[in-house]
């Protein structure tokens, strides 16, 4: 006989009743690429196992089940702080606010037609824990990312082959912003005819999306790694030459906070100097040729981790 599945408890959407009209006006505002727990202005349940399915830097990842709403019986997943429950919906308010831009970049990435196959967006939405250990907790849920799960680049340019079009949709990020923020650390599934992504980052100038948020240096590493490949238009925008001389190491997982400098202050002065008179191409030669031994790989694969910063190389 087969064991049942041991819950945590129930969780509830709020009831779009009771949500400020501003707040359901904005709502109902919103860009068609997400994926949502249930239509905007109706009401849902879910349950969750009480077994860690996944984990990342700061939350673990737990399985469950819609108990009602339009998506009853489906599968869905709730994402709980590693550091102990949150009774407060702020503190989810920079990953709330990641997903809002990211939807507004994508659509503007569907929108233009650079590939056939649209690309779509899991909305997370704050949820109230309603029974069992996570009785009046907070917590994110969003629907289950169905079939085989793709890391297709990380947030410090780290990109898998044979995944074109996401990093044309990152570099398109940085184009149509007119390099004020880039999407990134894209993730989730690869479907005929669509993509279903799940926790983007996006880099901004400004810090304004939490910890995943590697800001200007973010921004601009990721495009020194970054290699065009068949969808990205020549004429999309690019970061100024010495900018293309990354700060740190590509890496598989996503980095949290800052992370380790490849060059001193002396080696980075140098290099932008030299690279004022040298094409693109030329650029990533001269850089690489400038790296430490040990780190001529500059593309590394590494779970996810979190990197002190760190100056010069190690």
């Amino acid at each position: 006989m087969p064991a049942k599945r041991k819950m945590v408890g129930a969780v509830k959407r709020k009831p779009a009743a009771v949500q400020p009209a501003s707040k359901r006006r904005k709502a109902a505002s919103g860009c068609g690429v997400f994926v949502q727990n249930a239509p905007r202005g109706t009401d849902a349940q879910a349950k969750f196992s009480n077994e860690v399915f996944a984990e990342g830097g700061f939350r673990y990842v737990y399985r469950g089940v819609y108990l009602s709403g339009t998506r009853e019986g489906e599968d869905c997943v709730m994402k709980e702080f590693k550091t102990g429950s949150v009774h407060e919906a702020t503190f989810f308010e920079a990953d709330i606010q990641a997903v809002k831009k990211a939807g507004q970049l994508i659509q503007k990435f569907n929108d233009a037609g650079v590939v056939s196959k649209r690309v779509y967006l899991n909305e997370p939405e704050v949820w109230s824990g309603s029974g069992g250990r996570i009785a009046g907790h907070k917590v994110l849920v969003e629907p289950m990312i169905q079939g085989t799960y793709f890391r297709f680049n990380s947030n410090t340019g780290y990109a898998e082959p044979d995944t074109a079009t996401m990093q044309a949709l990152s570099h398109f990020s940085f184009h149509v912003s007119n390099g004020q923020y880039l999407l990134c650390d894209l993730q989730g599934g690869r479907y005929d005819g669509f993509y279903i992504l799940t926790d983007p980052v996006i880099h901004s100038k400004g810090k304004e999306f939490g910890g995943t948020d590697l800001g200007q240096e973010g921004i601009d590493n990721f495009m020194a790694h970054h290699r065009c490949g068949r969808f990205c238009d020549p004429n999309w925008k690019l970061p100024a030459a010495k900018k293309l001389i990354p700060h740190f190491q590509a890496v598989a997982g996503t980095t949290f906070g800052e992370a380790a400098a490849l060059f001193t202050k002396e080696q980075r002065r140098d290099l932008e100097i030299k690279v004022n008179k040298e094409v693109r191409i030329s650029i990533r030669k001269l850089w690489e040729g400038a790296l430490p031994s040990g780190k001529k790989q500059i593309v590394v694969h590494d779970q996810s981790k979190r990197v002190r910063a760190k100056l010069g190389p190690s």
